[in-house]
């Protein structure tokens, strides 16, 4: 999305701000040299296995800090708190706690022009530092190649091919994602994306929609929602959030 709304600002870097959110995709591009931001978000999330009678819903708030090294490394984290209750069989049950805390790097490999997409890599390891309920065995790698592309002076194409670990067994899953975004003003954007996994053979895939609006180039705001039907696993979340970075003048040594 923000690749998107800084095209049509007509900058190819740190005219405004560069976000993960919303959505599921990254973005090719890295901080910019001594930035630092924050990406932060609230969701409503839900579900109900049709098979086993589970249904479940709750909160989760997620929180991404990212710092560039330079003008084409940079390093993150990335946090999540939930609290949720299912029930199954008429047993009902709560839990709450950290369910994610990640350490990441990122790289931009090269920066495209026009059809000629920029390439990036991310690589992430999620941590066994959880809470008791969200805990894993052992470090959990992930790895990401992203693409961005600019179809048209509005026209943002995205893609994700990566694969993960569960950090209980040794199983790899395939990840991927594919993000249409549009920018209707400099300022406000709306995207569509696909995005999904495979383990061991299973398909599950999953849709996602929303906006973005650039209250500064600095700041900007979100509301995205996203839809799962998979296996009798039917699931659903509403987010909204905000992404803020350091002035890029500001934090020039």
């Amino acid at each position: 999305m923000s690749l998107c709304l800084s095209s049509i600002a007509q900058a190819q870097f740190y005219e405004t701000i560069r976000s993960a959110r919303p959505g599921q995709s990254i973005g090719a591009s890295t901080m910019g040299k001594n930035i630092f931001q924050i990406q932060s978000g609230v969701d409503y999330f839900g579900y109900t296995n049709n098979n086993t009678d589970l249904k479940g819903n709750g909160f989760l708030t997620n929180t991404a800090v990212r710092y560039g090294l330079n003008e084409m490394f940079e390093v993150g984290a990335f946090f999540e708190y939930k609290s949720e209750s299912t029930k199954e069989n008429a047993i009902t049950n709560t839990y709450k706690g950290l369910s994610n805390m990640i350490i990441a790097l990122r790289h931009q490999i090269s920066i495209g022009e026009g059809l000629i997409p920029s390439v990036g890599f991310q690589f992430r390891l999620r941590l066994p530092v959880l809470s008791e309920h969200y805990q894993i065995d052992n470090i959990a790698p992930s790895f990401v190649f992203v693409t961005s592309q600019q179809l048209t002076k509005s026209w943002t194409l995205i893609t994700n091919l990566g694969g993960s670990w569960n950090g209980i067994d040794s199983t790899p899953t395939g990840l991927y994602t594919i993000n249409l975004s549009c920018a209707f003003t400099s300022t406000f954007g709306a995207f569509i994306e696909n995005y999904g996994s495979v383990t061991q053979g299973t398909f599950d895939t999953r849709m996602d929609t929303g906006v973005a609006w650039l209250a500064t180039p600095d700041l900007q705001l979100d509301l995205l929602g996203g839809y799962g039907s998979n296996h009798g696993l039917q699931d659903y979340f509403i987010s909204t959030g905000f992404s803020w970075r350091t002035n890029r003048e500001k934090a020039r040594p």
